[in-house]
């Protein structure tokens, strides 16, 4: 039997603007990228997970796909990674009959080559200091490892889950 794998991963596409701002064509574009890539990618290695009875699909969405913040203008985000969220939740439902788990990384903020800038700056420092009772932000191979959790044999009895990675933000 073919044992397929996948982690899907997504771009933020847009701005951090304000919803009172934000025109349609924005939303629209926002949640596809966000959204709909997903879906497409799901839908299109789902097919041959279900024709081999095996599969872990992992979604990466975000800590703020489950909780708002009143910092940072960006509701257009909130419901894209909260759609991905829901999103596999329902296709963890009807497709564990095929032996295909599927399971979200929900990550808070971590380093990479396009945050480090931002994460250094004084101002978000104290906001991490304030928001995320770990104090600090993630490591990329921090979000990494819970990727090859959910894709291992020991997981294999979860399906469903939505797993924060996020030094507690979304415990608060």
């Amino acid at each position: 039997m073919a044992r397929l794998i996948f982690s899907l991963t997504n771009a933020r596409a847009g701005a951090i603007i304000p919803i009172e701002d934000t025109s349609y064509e924005d939303w629209k574009k926002d949640l596809s990228v966000d959204l709909d890539g997903v879906f497409l990618m799901t839908r299109e290695f789902g097919k041959i997970m279900i024709e081999n009875k095996y599969g872990r699909i992992i979604n990466i969405s975000s800590m703020y796909g489950l909780v708002g913040n009143s910092e940072l203008p960006s509701a257009v985000y909130h419901a894209a990674k909260g759609g991905v969220v829901n999103f596999t939740r329902a296709i963890a439902g009807e497709w564990a009959k095929y032996g295909i788990n599927a399971n979200s990384i929900a990550p808070g903020y971590f380093a990479s080559p396009l945050t480090e800038a931002t994460l250094a700056t004084e101002s978000f420092q104290a906001h991490i200091e304030k928001h995320v009772p770990l104090k600090r932000y993630a490591k990329e191979e921090e979000v990494a490892s819970a990727a090859v959790f959910l894709s291992s044999d020991e997981a294999s009895y979860v399906t469903g889950a939505i797993l924060p990675v996020d030094g507690g933000y979304t415990a608060v």
